[in-house]
């Protein structure tokens, strides 16, 4: 069996691909969920495309005048597995969607909250944050002298309002 595919069906398929993932990070979750269905259908072409050329029936005893081998009934079966669970998928993605508009009328998806307020929070108000130990400064640093003179851990502001400098500010 000769196992070569077309450039044309690839190229499809990576075309599937990018729209599905440009889909899939946009804001609303409709868009997503196509975005989602154009990735498993392009994940179905793939397999579809690598299992090789048509063949035979693949039941023992039946023949094919077309074709001398049988076809490969592990990619039938793989396709047929992932359109189950793409649609099962999509079900839950509908289901999501519709519980959603109820709630908000809204089909966009917001920031979390905590997780802004997680970005944008400084080295002191996070909740493993020690402060260092009352040690007199000596002029390498516990560690060494600094690499570059700076403290990445820390903006500006709070430098000032440890009592640290950057080199050149007075």
């Amino acid at each position: 069996m000769s196992l070569t595919t077309s450039f044309g069906m690839l190229l499809i398929v990576g075309i599937l691909f990018g729209c599905g993932v440009y889909l899939v990070l946009e804001r609303t979750i409709l868009k997503m969920l196509l975005g989602l269905l154009l990735l498993t259908n392009a994940v179905n072409l793939l397999i579809i495309n690598m299992g090789g050329l048509s063949g035979a029936p693949p039941i023992i005893g039946r023949e094919s005048a077309e074709h001398g081998e049988m076809a490969d009934p592990l990619v039938q079966a793989l396709i047929l597995t992932a359109i189950v669970i793409g649609m099962g998928l999509a079900a839950f993605v509908i289901a999501l969607i519709y519980r959603s508009f109820t709630l908000q009328t809204v089909d966009d998806v917001d920031d979390d909250t905590e997780d802004v307020r997680v970005a944008h929070r400084t080295r002191i108000e996070a909740p493993d944050y020690e402060p260092e130990p009352e040690t007199p400064p000596s002029p390498e640093g516990p560690y060494g002298p600094p690499v570059d003179g700076s403290d990445s851990d820390f903006d500006e502001s709070e430098r000032r309002a440890n009592g640290k400098t950057q080199r050149g500010d007075s």
